[in-house]
């Protein structure tokens, strides 16, 4: 189930048909593209934006509501990001997530330090003496309009791109490490749908066999194409859950390792996990450790879906490309950890060294014992380096997604009600590369 992609719908006579090329279309092609697209089938880079739209999907809050509301409709709805309007129809509207979430209870807790001059520049408060007493109303727990919390820290631009675009043009955005883009009407007058990296990463995975040029990424190792050794952000198991907060604001990731002295895996905190603690009730569980949050968290899992259901929220150097898109999807991760794996146990010790050398750590995946002892923390692997190395194995505009990073920072001091085209996100970045 982890290996191969899942069996497509039988296709009618009419579904077919609409995905076949125009003549006129395959003769005015370039011969290097896709060799499915020139036998008549589109290829994944000719899939149009509309057709991933979840228009039930689509919610809007106002930028009035209380951040306890938003968080509310957030999690009614299973959603990781909500719009935020001024007004209906708002082109500019920035994003509510459960990093904004986590920002906002550092700064209930006395964690975040933020003064009204960091909204000095910014066009939606004009009156520093009014932002100066939301943060005072923060910091006591009393309730603040949901336009506050999401700019409490940098944003970056809602990039927007129109339906008729295609999924060649979003892999540039999404693959340099933006999260999600909005998906805009051809007029440019109201926003249809939000397309996230995670949205993307499944319908690559479920529509795997369409896409026959996929292949040869989804069949490479790790390894093989040098992504999964970046620099990790981890935590030890004995450490107070907060300073897994506080670090995942700091540097702005949505989750972090958990490890033991030796750096051996130990589990994995989610920004999304802060819903556990947002109630006073659930408070003392700030200054308890990593791992026993980790313990709470796939206890709560185990009730929620079963209890045989456990997160595999690590890879290997050798695994594929394929099974680490299937174990993302899985886990609805935007990340998972690599490990190398633990040394075969001294009660194999008459195995010869090449044999025990050549076990694959991957035969039996979902063995307790083999899950229970995951291995040693070497590298971490994201829904952007799975993008980003599609993008840039079909010739795609792509720019390292650290450099891009590093970039965006520079560029973005301060959370604004911004937009961005294709060409704006281009220009964003272009002087990434000068940060080499």
């Amino acid at each position: 189930m982890l290996s191969t992609p899942p069996p497509l719908e039988a296709y009618t006579a009419e579904r077919r048909a609409s995905e076949e090329i125009p003549k006129s279309e395959l003769l005015s092609r370039n011969p290097s593209q896709s060799s499915q697209s020139s036998a008549g089938v589109r290829d994944w880079q000719d899939v149009k934006l509309s057709e991933l739209i979840e228009s039930a999907k689509l919610i809007f809050i106002k930028s009035n509501i209380s951040v306890e509301q938003a968080f509310n409709v957030l999690e009614d709805n299973n959603l990781t990001s909500l719009p935020v309007e001024e007004f209906d129809n708002d082109m500019n509207c920035l994003t509510f997530d459960y990093t904004d979430l986590n920002a906002y209870l550092l700064l209930v807790l006395g964690k975040l330090q933020i003064s009204e001059q960091a909204f000095a520049q910014n066009s939606s408060y004009k009156n520093l003496d009014e932002v100066a007493d939301l943060i005072q109303k923060a910091k006591k727990g009393d309730q603040v309009p949901v336009k506050f919390v999401v700019q409490l820290a940098p944003k970056n631009p809602f990039y927007k791109l129109p339906e008729t675009d295609s999924l060649s043009t979003v892999v540039e955005i999404l693959g340099s490490g933006v999260h999600r883009i909005a998906i805009i009407n051809e007029q440019a007058t109201r926003i249809t749908g939000i397309l996230s990296q995670r949205r993307l990463i499944k319908y690559f995975w479920d529509n795997a066999r369409r896409f026959p040029s996929l292949e040869p990424i989804f069949q490479s190792t790790l390894s093989e194409v040098n992504i999964g050794n970046s620099k990790v952000m981890s935590v030890f198991g004995d450490e107070p859950l907060m300073n897994a907060l506080v670090k995942m604001n700091v540097e702005r990731i949505s989750s972090v390792a958990v490890v033991d002295h030796h750096l051996n895996l130990l589990g994995n905190i989610s920004v999304t996990d802060v819903k556990f603690v947002t109630k006073s009730s659930q408070s003392p569980l700030l200054h308890k450790s990593c791992l026993h949050f980790v313990s709470l968290i796939l206890n709560h899992r185990g009730i929620e879906d079963g209890k045989d259901s456990f997160p595999i929220f690590h890879v290997y150097p050798t695994s594929s490309i394929g099974r680490t898109i299937a174990k993302l999807v899985a886990t609805k991760s935007h990340r998972l950890w690599v490990v190398r794996p633990y040394a075969p146990s001294s009660a194999s010790s008459n195995q010869s060294t090449s044999s025990a050398s050549s076990v694959n750590v991957e035969s039996n995946p979902l063995n307790p014992e083999n899950e229970g002892r995951a291995g040693k923390l070497i590298g971490v692997v994201s829904l952007t380096d799975i993008l980003g190395l599609i993008a840039r194995r079909h010739g795609k505009y792509y720019v390292d997604p650290n450099q891009a990073r590093k970039q965006r920072r520079r560029s973005s001091s301060s959370s604004t009600r911004s937009s961005g085209s294709l060409e704006q996100f281009r220009r964003s970045i272009s002087g990434a590369s000068d940060l080499r």
